[in-house]
């Protein structure tokens, strides 16, 4: 297996899936109240364009600097192939993205009946109470707050893994992306026959009871989510989009896919594994997730890791015990 064909397969997964959402994406859009913001393809656009104007840029630098052996030469070519690479793969995640959001807007504005109900039964079958775990953890002032803050904590941990993943010497970037895709794409299918709008709106709590949590806990959707369920036209600007998913829970598989991307990283690895099992536990009170959202997020998380380093590994028919996967090569 060579690291190109690795490279190829996973670029080729993240395209697949990014096409897969929209065709169904067009299939569903004609018959839906969901009314795509014509900016939006403006704003595509736009930032492709830009894209690949750093990668075109980053081209020039490393040929202008190629003949340069000098530790600060050397040093210029590898941070400006870094730059391509990260440029590279935006140009891939950019319309997953927009695809991904675009249909998970498409999933909600459905008037098929909320599944809350089915999925508390489902925790109090396991001997799960939300509503007793959230008492709980509102008591404890300081667990609130530290719940809190991982459950927040993921979103800044993107920007600096993307970063470090492309400067990385084993670059991991594309496989992330890789996952992210697959994971969407698990995701999207869930969602679409599991409607649902999340604990807090289904238990009802009164604010006394998560006062320890933030003012509008697990309910940032909720709002949107009405508005999409009435049937009235609704204008979608993706760049202004909310996350809308409750079932599986889409935090609890990145949480775990970002710590798997990790691995190279021991340091930080533990680190931000022990903040993200935190972050996994906050879900519950902070998110306003049934705790079978999380369990099937966690199993969304897995599925697409086995998935993801089944692709990379694959060569003529073998699937290879391969301990790695590899993004777009930096040189």
């Amino acid at each position: 297996m060579t690291v190109r064909s690795s490279e190829f397969r996973l670029a080729a997964t993240i395209a697949t899936v990014t096409l897969a959402f929209f065709v169904v994406d067009l299939f569903y859009f004609p018959r839906s109240s969901v009314i795509l913001d014509s900016n939006n393809w403006f704003e595509l656009t736009k930032v492709i364009v830009v894209l690949a104007a750093i990668i075109v840029a980053m081209m020039l630098v490393e040929w202008r600097i190629a003949k340069d052996r000098s530790r600060v030469g050397r040093l210029i070519a590898a941070s400006a192939a870094s730059v391509r690479l990260l440029a590279k793969n935006a140009c891939l995640f950019v319309p997953m993205s927009f695809a991904s959001v675009w249909f998970m807007y498409l999933a909600s504005a459905t008037n098929r009946p909320l599944m809350d109900q089915t999925l508390a039964a489902l925790d109090a079958a396991i001997g799960f109470d939300w509503r007793a775990f959230l008492d709980l953890t509102n008591k404890q002032p300081i667990a609130a707050g530290a719940l809190v803050f991982a459950y927040h904590a993921l979103a800044r941990q993107l920007p600096v893994l993307l970063l470090l993943l492309a400067f990385a010497k084993r670059p991991r970037l594309t496989e992330f992306i890789a996952l992210l895709a697959v994971s969407g794409a698990l995701t999207g299918a869930l969602m679409s026959f599991v409607p649902a709008a999340g604990a807090y709106a289904y238990f009802q709590p009164q604010p006394v009871d998560f006062s320890n949590f933030t003012a509008r806990a697990g309910m940032w959707h909720f709002t949107e989510l009405m508005r999409l369920r009435s049937g009235e036209p609704f204008n979608l600007l993706v760049t202004r989009a909310e996350g809308l998913v409750t079932f599986p829970s889409y935090h609890t598989a990145l949480g775990i896919m970002v710590v798997y991307a990790l691995r190279d990283h021991r340091w930080l690895f533990w680190s931000v594994g022990c903040v993200n099992a935190v972050m996994i536990v906050s879900t519950l009170p902070e998110g306003g997730h049934h705790l079978i959202d999380v369990i099937a997020g966690a199993v969304v998380a897995v599925a697409s890791i086995v998935a993801v380093r089944t692709i990379a590994s694959y060569d003529r028919g073998e699937t290879h015990a391969a301990p790695a996967v590899f993004p777009l090569n930096k040189v």
